[in-house]
């Protein structure tokens, strides 16, 4: 049997803060997200972070997001890149700036397209923080030869994305010890933490240590909360979890989040409703 991240076991792991801290000790998180189709998704994942405790939250966002970005949150500060799309070109415009930032989470609604890969390898190779790779983000290791990495990577595949990640049609859960083996194996072969979502979320370490979380419901379905929880885990690494850590404590808040949500919305509890939530849950752990 895996062990399950609970309550008490959050509270446990948590990083305690220090009363006496002043602003951006407790993280500074860079989001690189957006696209012409996809605006939501950095925003679900910068509130997530923020309610995940991180002082500040840089979101940057194609120029075309850039407004609406800026007005759906005062708490954001929100940067343009020159294009409708993450490319290379973007990426070199946000590199030196990241410098400055405690973590990195690249990809929600970032779109599919080549150049997001090729802009994903620019950030890897060139800003070497704790990074969150989410939605497409992801398929950029798949071009890279050489692992381990020089920073620590989360990934946060839900099935579909993992079997397209392996190159393999398998649906990976506890019963099946194969696939348990493939999921192990994968994390330790290439020194990374992942966070498999599904109905039962399974969080991997790069040692092969597996910790399920229970949490969560089917009314998370919804559009964002995939979002939402890249920018939870991505807040709580910046405050200098480590990234294992801040992976199960992601899981376990999101899904408790969600369950909160649900008791008041049913199937039609929304993104928002689980990332605004998440501050109440760190409460409990805090």
């Amino acid at each position: 049997m895996k062990k399950e991240i609970t309550l008490s076991a959050a509270k446990k792991l948590l990083k305690k803060r220090a009363p006496s801290s002043h602003k951006g000790e407790n993280g500074k998180l860079l989001i690189i997200g957006g696209s012409a189709e996809y605006h939501g998704a950095p925003i679900l994942a910068g509130i997530g972070a923020l309610r995940a405790g991180v002082d500040l939250v840089y979101l940057y966002v194609p120029e075309c997001n850039f407004d609406i970005t800026r007005a759906a949150c005062p708490d954001f500060i929100v940067r343009k890149y020159t294009s409708e799309y993450f490319s290379p070109r973007a990426a070199s415009e946000i590199i030196e700036f990241g410098k400055t930032c405690d973590a990195v989470l690249v990809g929600p609604g970032i779109g599919s397209r080549e150049s997001v890969i090729e802009g994903t390898l620019e950030i890897l190779k060139n800003l070497r923080l704790p990074t969150v790779l989410d939605a497409s983000a992801m398929f950029a290791l798949k071009k890279i030869k050489k692992f381990p990495l020089e920073q620590d990577i989360l990934i946060t595949p839900h099935r579909n994305e993992f079997t397209n990640l392996v190159d393999r049609d398998i649906d990976v859960k506890e019963s099946d010890p194969k696939s348990m083996v493939l999921l192990r194996s994968l994390a330790m072969d290439l020194h990374l933490n992942i966070i498999l979502k599904g109905q039962v979320d399974l969080v991997v370490s790069d040692e092969g240590d597996i910790v399920k979380n229970l949490t969560g419901n089917s009314g998370m379905t919804v559009g964002g909360t995939g979002d939402v929880l890249a920018g939870v885990a991505g807040g709580l690494i910046a405050q200098k979890n480590s990234t294992f850590v801040s992976a199960q404590i992601a899981a376990f808040l999101t899904g408790t989040s969600g369950d909160e949500a649900f008791k008041e919305y049913g199937n039609g509890l929304t993104a928002s409703d689980v990332a605004n939530g998440v501050g109440r849950t760190l409460q409990k752990i805090s």
